[in-house]
């Protein structure tokens, strides 16, 4: 709509009725008097305008519901002053550009569907540098004017003209002010893209910038998003189940996904302290982050918007109940009936560990996250076979199948099936079919005869000559066999007696010896503990059974092992020489961080320091 007025605070009073509002480009308010002030039967609304004709949409869609709202009221009010300050954007380290971007295939194809062309609020996003729709790199308009109160609308004049060229015809000429740091960014997003295969990623980005500017998602609290985020992580293992983040390996593998050119362009770098902004998105915080460092985030961890913002961030590393029950001497096998699953985090390995339990007995484990279809039906540990399988094992062993095919059968090992069949048998289980006396009586005769003649031979060998009669008498009167073939022979040994004396001074050298090394580390101190010491020389064993052998030994451990306060201490002195050495001034803050101690103890700390100084 063309107002045909020459001054732009005519414009301004027509508008709003008043001569003060500020032309902004983002967040603008003042549409209740915008409403008021239109013809009448008009079909707007405040909140159509803010959400469809703004960047409302973008900015607050991760802030907490309480805070969306009071910026929604802050836009249709008079306090357009507040907007930005609540989002958090005048403290963000991502700055804006200070000119409109356009698209000139979309400038094209806006004036010869509209008759003009119009400004598009996903060019406008800080970070955007290409358009979703053509894929075309964006082109700065000429530089805002002095008058803040002037709006701008996507001319010729702003954007780009036509005019007659050498030979007459008509060419188009692109207005750009001098080089600026968005043109830069520009040039290096198109050499990434180009040279470094990050296309697919950027246009992604991109995409989900244009989704969040035309859906309309709830808002959520700040924990949801971070509860998402380590969840995530957590099945990357990335995080352990207790949601405690290795912020290292996540800092590491952030940065391979994108690399640091590319997040230098975004305005996003990931710096090696401990408080930047990757490490801090996902802490428990009141801190609000760019929706474009939210975006980058969720992409790595391969979180789709729909997901983030629609589904509970629930830690599932082994898919949703219920799960397989992989006991194959069950009518329910290979079928989802295991209900009961328990999930603890090994340390060692960096991975979840998920112990499935079955209601038939059968509770196997095995190792997570899942991340194909196939790994749920792969077992790590078998925990407990259960009474279904061991009736089944009693079933097999009545028919005529050898041991290796009941194995088979029974997805276990041939020693497994040996040791739950003789397990059986001592419990008088009848796992096998009653067997005729006299058949009895032959077999045990010619056990009788077999041992007799051969007196010094022992059972091995016994066996190996007649394996038909022993495994016919093991499966059948083990009890009696076992009874009536040779005892094994106890092999001794002799006692060589340890020299506790010589044992004492060659420990004690070694202990000293690490314990001078940890001290005069040039590291982060560690804690001087006999189970640390132990660890390092390779002998935590012998200190932790026999230290009362080692006097020596034992009288220095007990003379240099710190307690939790000492070492804290000691912690502090290295910190504050850390920080002396970096020049740096010398405040209680800087210190306990660089120290790693934090809360409560901090402060008694700092009272127990200022006490000995």
């Amino acid at each position: 709509m063309k107002s045909g007025n020459i001054s732009p605070k005519a414009t301004i009073m027509d508008l709003y009725g008043n001569t003060s509002v500020t032309a902004v480009i983002d967040l603008p308010a003042h549409f209740d008097s915008l409403i008021e002030n239109l013809p009448v039967h008009h079909p707007y609304t405040a909140e159509k305008f803010i959400k469809l004709h703004t960047l409302y949409s973008f900015y607050t869609a991760f802030l907490p519901p309480k805070r969306a709202s009071l910026v929604f009221e802050s836009m249709k009010g008079n306090l357009g002053h507040s907007v930005h300050n609540r989002l958090g954007i005048m403290a963000s380290s991502i700055s804006t550009d200070k000119t409109l971007k356009y698209c000139r295939k979309c400038f094209e194809e806006d004036r010869t569907r509209w008759g003009e062309p119009y400004w598009h609020r996903v060019h406008q996003i800080p970070g955007v540098y290409i358009c979703p729709i053509h894929k075309t790199s964006l082109s700065r308009s000429r530089s805002l004017p002095m008058n803040r109160h002037e709006f701008l609308s996507a001319s010729c004049e702003d954007c780009h003209q036509d005019t007659k060229g050498n030979n007459g015809d008509t060419e188009e000429v692109f207005i750009q002010n001098v080089p600026s740091a968005w043109d830069d960014a520009v040039s290096k997003i198109t050499v990434l893209l180009e040279e470094q295969g990050l296309s697919t990623k950027y246009l992604m980005l991109v995409g989900n910038v244009d989704k969040l500017l035309n859906s309309s998602y709830p808002n959520r609290t700040m924990e949801w998003f971070s509860n998402h985020y380590v969840e995530r992580l957590k099945e990357m293992g990335l995080a352990n189940v207790h949601g405690h983040v290795r912020q290292v390996e996540f800092r590491r593998e952030f940065l391979n996904y994108y690399g640091e050119p590319f997040l230098e362009v975004m305005q996003s770098s990931v710096s090696e302290r401990d408080d930047n902004w990757l490490n801090a998105i996902v802490r428990k915080h009141r801190k609000t982050f760019h929706p474009i460092r939210h975006l980058l985030l969720m992409q790595f961890l391969g979180i789709s918007l729909d997901d983030l913002f629609m589904q509970e961030p629930v830690y599932q590393p082994f898919g949703s109940s219920p799960w397989l029950c992989l006991n194959p001497a069950a009518d329910h096998y290979l079928q989802p009936v295991v209900q009961d699953l328990r999930i603890r985090y090994d340390s060692k390995i960096k991975r979840p560990i998920g112990t499935f339990a079955c209601s038939c007995g059968f509770i196997y484990a095995r190792k997570g996250p899942d991340t194909n279809e196939d790994d749920k039906y792969r077992i790590g540990r078998i925990k407990a076979l259960g009474s279904v399988w061991e009736h089944k094992l009693g079933e097999l062993l009545q028919g005529n199948l050898s041991l290796r095919e009941i194995a088979r059968r029974l997805r276990v090992d041939v020693n497994t099936v040996k040791k739950y069949a003789d397990l059986a048998q001592r419990n008088h289980q009848a796992i096998s079919p009653a067997v005729p006396v006299d058949l009895r009586k032959r077999q045990r005769q010619a056990w009788f005869d077999l041992v007799r003649q051969n007196e010094k031979k022992s059972r091995t060998e016994l066996r190996q000559m007649n394996k038909a009669l022993y495994t016919w008498l093991y499966r059948n009167d083990k009890s009696w066999l076992m009874q009536h073939s040779p005892k094994p022979t106890r092999v001794t040994t002799k006692n060589s007696r340890v020299d506790w004396g010589r044992r004492d001074d060659e420990i004690l050298a070694l202990v000293q010896t690490e314990v001078m090394r940890i001290l005069t580390s040039d590291g982060k101190p560690e804690r001087i503990s006999i189970s640390r010491i132990g660890k390092r020389i390779g002998y935590l064993p012998l200190l932790e059974k026999h230290l009362d052998k080692m006097p020596q030994t034992k009288s220095f451990l007990e003379a240099v092992k710190e307690s939790v306060h000492d070492f804290q201490m000691r912690r502090i002195n290295w910190a504050i020489q850390e920080i002396e050495r970096e020049g740096l001034d010398l405040q209680w803050w800087r210190i306990v961080r660089k120290a790693g101690i934090r809360g409560e103890v901090a402060e008694q700390l700092r009272e127990d320091f200022e006490t000995q100084m």
